[in-house]
């Protein structure tokens, strides 16, 4: 019996995403003390400082 190819995983996400302003990314990083690791995950549209993940095979 031959079984159908089947994906090892498939990730299905949808989340709303806010637009913030330019103002509100320079007043959140002020108040995170310029630390972007204080920043909150709904602050952060594209993660480029961390490696979640980049190093999966």
């Amino acid at each position: 019996m031959e079984l159908p190819f089947a994906e090892s995983f498939r990730i299905k996400m949808v989340e709303p995403i806010k637009k913030s302003t330019k103002e509100d990314r320079l007043q959140w990083i002020k108040e995170a003390r310029y630390n972007l690791f204080n920043l909150k995950s709904e602050q952060v549209f594209v993660d480029m400082l961390t490696d979640s993940g980049t190093g999966a095979k």
